[in-house]
């Protein structure tokens, strides 16, 4: 069966876009002063702009029947966002928490890479190399037994590449977080900062990391061109 591909304009939406739009403007469009169903008006907002990248993780699971690691930790992510700010509206707790959390997550991953590489399922393989982006039937009937062993070396470093691009994305993160976030969960002005700080930190963080995804993803193509023979639409499942 032929797998679905996400479509990258509804990912944004639903990840971006919409959360964005719903912290920023959520308390002027309900009101401060109203309440639903008991509920302050910014724990509120919090939890109905997060409930579009919910919504759009479970559906997408739903259709590719799976998920994988870094798309699970990205709805974990989501969800200790609520958390933190409903925690943050009862028991008042810092905003040092939220900072930690948009730090812990790419460094997670940097480290799960890294740990994977000589597992049988390095998670590169997840993100990079898989039959969604390469044609991996047509490369490994190319590739001889030396192949392999030089092409495993070229996976290697661009797998370290790749790791870098997450602990540099922990780092960006951290201060990124630090100098936007300026107030406490449960604070009015929390959300409308954890809305800058989603679209600031996508585009800031972006370009540096994947400059570095990207050059290892060009190490590899690079590398199969030469070992294989073959051309890029060759190498890539288009």
């Amino acid at each position: 069966m032929k797998k679905q591909k996400e479509n990258p304009f509804i990912s944004i939406l639903f990840n971006l876009v919409l959360p964005v739009i719903f912290l920023k403007n959520g308390n002027k469009w309900i009101g401060i002063e109203n309440k639903l169903f008991g509920i302050e008006t910014s724990m509120l907002v919090l939890i109905i702009a997060l409930s579009f990248p919910t919504i759009y993780f479970i559906n997408d699971f739903r259709l590719k029947s799976h998920a994988n690691f870094v798309s699970i930790l990205g709805f974990v992510n989501v969800l200790l966002t609520g958390l933190i700010g409903i925690m943050g509206e009862q028991y008042g707790i810092s905003r040092i928490w939220f900072i930690l959390k948009e730090s812990i997550i790419p460094l997670i991953i940097g480290l799960v890479i890294l740990i994977s590489m000589n597992s049988k399922r390095p998670l590169v393989k997840t993100l990079i190399f898989n039959s969604t982006i390469f044609n991996i039937s047509k490369i490994e009937n190319k590739l001889t037994q030396d192949d392999k062993i030089i092409f495993d070396s070229i996976f290697r470093s661009s797998t370290f590449y790749i790791g870098g691009s997450f602990f540099m994305s922990s780092i960006i993160q951290f201060f990124l977080a630090s100098y936007i976030v300026t107030v406490d969960p449960g604070n009015i002005e929390f959300n409308n900062q954890v809305g800058t700080m989603t679209w600031v930190s996508y585009f800031v963080v972006m370009v540096p990391c994947l400059s570095m995804f990207g050059y290892a993803l060009w190490k590899i193509i690079n590398g199969l061109k030469l070992l294989t023979g073959m051309n890029t639409d060759e190498i890539l499942n288009n």
